[in-house]
């Protein structure tokens, strides 16, 4: 059975900083991974990314489990093939990380991966999803916090009207 959610750096970056624009869902989103004891998997690849700019704080690393990308990932990527997935940006580096991240996902049979990059990675993802190659559920951060997206039925709440 599926469980976890594997982080991206750009979800990294948007929680450190409270000046991005989605500080607040992924702040909402890390509340809601460490109460209910959701696990948060941590790829070594995100870390490499993340450190370029800073590190991460102790209490976070504390709270994620570490992925090191290992031989099974390797091979993942591999068959996802790069080279075949379309990035709008023509950065063909980040490219081959977000593949890299997509299969650690797949390999540790992620529920789900949580971005601010709505342009490659949450696509790749959907991609993925929607061949039926992954089952890992993409979340980013532009749409805001769902609780719903954890709940078996994925049923919404129906919004309150005091009328």
């Amino acid at each position: 059975m599926a469980a976890g959610v594997v982080a991206d750096t750009s979800f990294l970056i948007t929680l450190a900083d409270p000046k991005r624009q989605h500080h607040k869902s992924a702040r909402q989103y890390w509340r809601h991974f460490t109460e209910n004891a959701i696990p948060l998997f941590l790829p070594t690849i995100v870390v490499s990314e993340f450190y370029i700019k800073q590190e991460i704080p102790p209490d976070v690393l504390r709270a994620c489990v570490v992925l090191p990308f290992n031989w099974d990932d390797a091979v993942k990527a591999a068959r996802i093939d790069f080279s075949k997935q379309e990035r709008t940006d023509g950065q063909r580096d980040a490219l081959k990380d977000d593949v890299k991240i997509m299969a650690q996902a797949i390999v540790k049979d992620a529920a789900w991966i949580i971005t601010d990059d709505s342009q490659s990675l949450y696509k790749l993802a959907l991609a993925l999803r929607d061949s039926g190659a992954s089952g890992v559920q993409p979340i980013k951060l532009e749409d805001g916090f769902d609780k719903s997206l954890f709940e078996p039925t994925r049923q919404r709440d129906l919004p309150y009207s005091q009328e």
